[in-house]
């Protein structure tokens, strides 16, 4: 998977990319958002999170702006615990999820996080023939669920305590944008 618009790169994670997800799962500010402050991640848990196969299918990517690496996403086809999990309708339809990070602070607040976004969008619609795209942000994370509204997706429910997050269980907005 490689796409391209204007300056925004995605490409598909690489071996080569091990040390700079060890530095963005090390920085605080990226870890308050994505998978905890108490949570630092060492080489061998960077494997098994990002590296290592799933019996789902999962595209785990980099995100370059300027051919620099400025952040990561991954996006996975939702299957039957997922739907419980979400609180989501199984309507025997193609659903994707899809999670990510700008792991370089200094681009956030930028729009590159929405301009991602719809570029996934394009892709699951075009090439994965997708139905409906799914993400479940902390309801508590503004800059998230601004950067998907602006991209189209629509809040339908909290699920209560969702997400264990530095010790404490979440609530998490459940968004989608529908296709069709």
């Amino acid at each position: 998977m490689l796409l391209k618009k204007e300056n925004l790169i995605i490409r598909e994670l690489t071996g080569a990319d091990k040390s700079l997800m060890h530095k963005w799962m090390n920085d605080e500010r990226v870890l308050e958002w994505y998978e905890g402050r108490d949570k630092p991640f060492t080489l061998e848990m960077i494997q098994e999170e990002f590296y290592e196969l799933w019996e789902d299918e999962i595209v785990r990517v980099i995100i370059e702006y300027n051919e620099i690496p400025i952040g990561y996403g991954q996006i996975y086809r939702v299957y039957n615990e997922v739907y419980k999990e979400y609180e989501y309708e199984d309507k025997n339809e193609i659903v994707f999820g899809m999670d990510q990070f700008i792991g370089e602070p200094e681009y956030w607040g930028k729009g590159l996080g929405t301009k991602y976004i719809q570029m996934i969008f394009e892709y699951l619609i075009n090439i994965k023939q997708a139905d409906a795209i799914i993400t479940d942000p902390r309801v508590v994370n503004e800059r998230a669920i601004r950067a998907y509204e602006k991209a189209g997706f629509k809040k339908l429910h909290i699920v209560k305590e969702h997400e264990l997050h530095e010790g404490k269980k979440w609530d998490a907005w459940i968004m989608e944008y529908r296709i069709k």
